[in-house]
């Protein structure tokens, strides 16, 4: 999922200080204690409907804002979560990580030198305008995403088919790799092997489009248009999208898998996670992701609402990230110097349960993360104190350093982090920006200084956390994955090395090495990994949080007509 980076909402107010950390605990404590009694548990249960069924409206809510409905440009968690309700691709992922076939009959043919994949679709399957998908469809769809007129973010996916990179800069006019066998049959050629080229193809960047809609829509009113006006071939069409408030889905009545679904989904826009987690509590919302702090402990604690919890690390991490073209951050000492000065334990003390302080980059399910990590990011203030000397600035930086946020917990964030960064002689301005901005404005080279950043995988994979993310063919004149432009001719040979690597070994190994360049060059000061909590109404079923995408609901189904619930039957509970 995702080059840009993702969607989130940042931690809850911080308070800062010794004496408040102990404060803190014991408010947490008297917040479980006496938290209002009523509503205790669900307001409202399912019919008790043991066989799924079609039916009702679905509706959920997230902090901040959808950035496009086009899968070209989808690259922040609630573009792409909007985007999996309206796509499909030829592959997808199963409940427990394994890839899986979609609009393709099956999984691919595979050359035995790993270079050709040969696809077959599916009969039958519709786009929402009515019209059958055919193998043209993918290879207009993928020269359309790489073209460079486009500039879609997802093109570095997709470098090794042959012929692309001369297509993307205008040197030919189709993609002498992408080849289209019959009706239903299309093949990829690649000029090396690549072990995640599979992965790449199930990533939205690579959902088939409507032709005719999208040069309709390009001729009439430009390319942006398209991601306002979507026409793809998933379970769900849009109904209607009224910016920055909420976005309406109808239930797709022709779509190729007839599984029950809701015939609506209601996604919410910029709603806080204090207004969500009052709505949730009251029957308004039907499932929350990351409710605010005080309902967490309650949610935490609360047996009533046990059955419809679920906490796990996400394979996800968030940090500082340092530009590494603009001063003081082209000198690696004080990006180094920052990364030991940040006290991340406080962030776990803090907000028990809810983060792991990160060391570097690679999250702790994904191997070869390292718990022990030679080069990891830790809180040594004596370190960051010398990395500042050998920086040239004994007494500290001259100026203060620009920091970009975007408001809510970013800010509260930022003001944490000044405290530690002042002792080392850093001081921390901080530049508001809207998400929108924020997005266009970090991925142009010599623009931000330093921006809160965080990635949510796109697929299991480490080269997902490095390629994207540091490699320097990420960097571009806009929409630049590498957003802190940071260059290293020795990791770019070692990620090189590893992306065709067969061996799997051979393959940890390398990543390996590159985890521990990236801890030690500090282009991000990581920062944590978070703890996700979802929370859904009993009467919605079907939901488990997904390996590979987050907010992941195209597969749940309601047991409508919901019943009301006597709050007396927690009444035990409640008075504990």
């Amino acid at each position: 999922m995702r080059s840009t980076p993702k969607t989130r909402s940042g931690p809850t107010r911080w308070i800062a200080g010794v004496a408040t950390i102990a404060a803190a605990a014991v408010l947490g404590g008297w917040v479980v204690t006496h938290f209002p009694k009523p509503p205790i548990g669900p307001r409202f249960v399912g019919a008790g409907h043991e066989t799924p069924r079609s039916g009702g409206i679905f509706v959920f809510s997230a902090g901040s804002n959808i950035h496009t409905l086009d899968p070209h440009f989808a690259y922040d968690t609630l573009s792409t979560a909007a985007c999996r309700l309206l796509y499909d691709g030829l592959l997808d992922y199963d409940y427990d990580g394994n890839m899986t076939p979609s609009l393709a009959a099956s999984l691919p043919e595979v050359s035995d030198d790993g270079r050709v994949f040969r696809f077959t679709l599916r009969d039958g399957i519709e786009f929402h305008n009515g019209r059958e998908v055919m193998a043209e469809d993918i290879s207009w769809s993928m020269h359309r995403l790489l073209s460079e007129r486009i500039g879609s973010p997802g093109y570095p996916f997709f470098k090794s088919i042959k012929g692309a990179p001369e297509y993307h800069a205008g040197k030919t006019d189709e993609i002498e790799g992408i080849v289209v066998l019959g009706p239903k049959m299309i093949e990829f050629r690649l000029d090396e092997a690549d072990q995640t080229f599979l992965n790449a193809i199930a990533m939205p960047f690579a959902y088939p489009m409507a032709r005719e809609h999208v040069e309709a829509l390009e001729k009439a009113e430009g390319p942006s248009a398209v991601g306002r006006n979507p026409v793809g071939t998933g379970p769900f069409s849009l109904r209607r999208w009224e910016r920055g408030v909420q976005v309406e889905f109808d239930r797709f009545d022709d779509y190729w898998d007839p599984r029950a679904r809701p015939d609506k989904m209601v996604f919410l826009e910029n709603i806080s996670a204090d207004v969500a987690s009052a709505r949730f509590r009251n029957g308004g919302v039907d499932i929350i992701y990351r409710p605010n702090k005080v309902n967490r402990l309650f949610l935490r604690e609360s047996t009533a609402w046990a059955p419809y919890r679920v906490e796990a690390p996400s394979p996800s991490v968030f940090a500082l990230g340092l530009n590494c073209e603009l001063p003081p951050f082209d000198n690696v000492h004080v990006r180094r110097a920052i990364a030991f000065a940040i006290d991340r334990s406080k962030l776990e003390r803090l907000d028990p349960g809810k983060v792991i302080a990160a060391t570097q980059v690679l999250p702790p399910m994904l191997p070869p993360h390292d718990p022990d990590l030679p080069q990891g990011q830790v809180f040594d203030l004596e370190r960051a104190k010398e990395e500042m000397r050998l920086a040239g600035h004994p007494e500290g930086l001259p100026e203060p350093v620009l920091l970009w946020v975007r408001g809510g917990g970013e800010v509260q964030l930022a003001q944490f982090f000044q405290q530690d960064l002042k002792a080392i002689g850093i001081d921390i301005e901080l530049k508001l920006v809207t998400f929108a901005t924020y997005l266009k404005e970090t991925g142009k080279p010599r623009v931000a200084q330093a921006a809160f950043t965080g990635w949510h995988q796109d697929f299991p994979d480490p080269s997902n956390f490095m390629d994207i993310l540091f490699h320097s063919r990420s960097i571009h004149p806009e929409n630049s994955e590498n957003r802190s432009f940071y260059r290293n001719p020795k990791l770019d040979a070692i990620l090189d090395q590893a992306r065709p690597e067969v061996d799997r070994a051979v393959r940890l190994e390398l990543y390996a090495q590159a985890n521990a360049i990236l801890a030690a060059d500090a282009p991000w000061a990581f920062l944590y990994y978070p703890i996700e909590m979802f929370v859904w109404q009993p009467y919605v079923k079907n939901f488990r949080p997904h390996p590979v995408w987050l907010n992941e609901y195209r597969n749940i189904w309601l047991d409508f007509p919901k019943k009301r619930v006597s709050q007396d039957i927690y009444a035990q509970e409640g008075a504990r």
